[in-house]
């Protein structure tokens, strides 16, 4: 039997998203498919979403004895003590965490390099995450990379051997995959939150990276004749002076929709209604979004950057991020071209088959097999 453990730390960090997904897909999927391979999971007191349920888990949840200042130490020890007895060989971080003793195979999911390739600390980390991401990623005995895209970008950016690297592809999560959607459900989310017309689709943060401005430019540029509303899925962080500005001066301040904490079955109802969903993003390691919104039949606009190409291939269409009349150009072609329409949806089904947390996961239990 092989043990593996992981640390939790992606969970206190944040509620939702990616990173999240990716890690309760896969620990769910190793634990029901591949009986040779234990998943010892580190649960840390303070979580901010849920974190993985299947009985073949087996959890360790952290010790914290009050007050810290008195107790700190020997919690750290009865922490320490619980986790060497589980006796495990793999030591994966869920986000650049260093093996807590010696010993110990080290393995780490490289999810992307946008402080790298945008500018430092856009996707909100501290100043010197890029140095701790990449001694993770070098001292470990084995790199997982979540595209080509990244792989490239762990060569270029770090001293880790190529040779070290596997990729392996996120999934579709199932709520996405099973859609059996039809009109009056979708009339039915538009009524739950007011959406009074077609709507374009937005999901993710609105600020840093993901480039809503944009998204908001562009929209703001189309011809009056196309009345639509713009549907921002994503956390409550409100909008920005200048977006607000922008929505009032082109009489749009009725028509962005913004909707926080939704459940995947309310969020495959919005892809599925959608004009088009958009992805704007300056830089992505992979773009999960991009496979949900295919799987429920959504009509992709993506950024032009090389991880978007190799994930949607030729089921979405591209402008560059950083030129909102391009964006606006090619939501009036996907408006106005059904041939167009009907040609991207068969390349959408064809193009989200070839995913799945299924294979994710038998492809990193060979990871693991490989370093025991």
């Amino acid at each position: 039997m092989i043990k593996v453990l992981l640390d939790g730390k992606i969970y206190e960090m944040q509620s939702h998203g990616g990173v999240n997904r990716c890690f309760n897909e896969l620990l769910s999927h190793l634990a029901q498919q591949e009986r040779d391979i234990e998943i010892v999971f580190y649960w840390p007191r303070r979580t901010l979403g849920a974190v993985p349920s299947d009985s073949g888990i087996t959890f360790i949840r952290e010790c914290n004895l009050r007050p810290v200042r008195v107790f700190g130490g020997i919690s750290r020890r009865v922490n320490l003590g619980r986790l060497r007895a589980a006796r495990s060989q793999i030591f994966h971080s869920t986000y650049y965490d260093q093996p807590y003793w010696s010993g110990l195979k080290q393995v780490v999911t490289v999810h992307d390099f946008i402080d790298e390739n945008t500018f430092d600390t856009m996707s909100g980390n501290s100043p010197d995450f890029r140095n701790v991401k990449r001694r993770a990623i070098e001292n470990a005995d084995a790199i997982i990379a979540v595209s080509h895209a990244t792989k490239t970008d762990i060569l270029n950016y770090t001293h880790a051997a190529a040779d070290k690297i596997s990729v392996i592809y996120h999934g579709v999560s199932e709520s996405f995959i099973n859609l059996s959607s039809v009109q009056a459900e979708i009339d039915g989310f538009r009524a739950r939150h007011n959406i009074k017309g077609p709507y374009w689709l937005f999901v993710g943060r609105r600020q840093l990276y993901k480039n809503f401005g944009t998204v908001l430019r562009a929209w703001a540029r189309m011809p009056k004749t196309c009345d639509t509303f713009l549907v921002a899925v994503g956390p409550d962080q409100g909008l920005e002076s200048w977006q607000i500005d922008c929505l009032i001066k082109n009489h749009l301040e009725n028509r962005l929709i913004l909707l926080h904490g939704i459940e995947d079955a309310e969020l495959a109802l919005a892809y599925s209604g959608a004009l088009g969903f958009i992805f704007p993003s300056l830089s992505e390691g992979f773009g999960i979004p991009l496979l949900e919104a295919l799987a429920c039949g959504a009509f992709i606009i993506a950024s032009d950057i090389p991880v978007f190409h190799e994930v949607a291939g030729d089921a979405a269409l591209f402008f560059d991020p950083h030129d909102d009349e391009e964006l606006t150009s090619v939501m009036c072609r996907l408006l106005n071209d059904e041939g167009l329409c009907e040609r991207l949806r068969a390349a959408g089904r064809a193009r989200v088959s070839r995913f799945s947390w299924s294979k994710s996961a038998q492809a990193l239990a060979q990871v693991y097999r490989s370093l025991v």
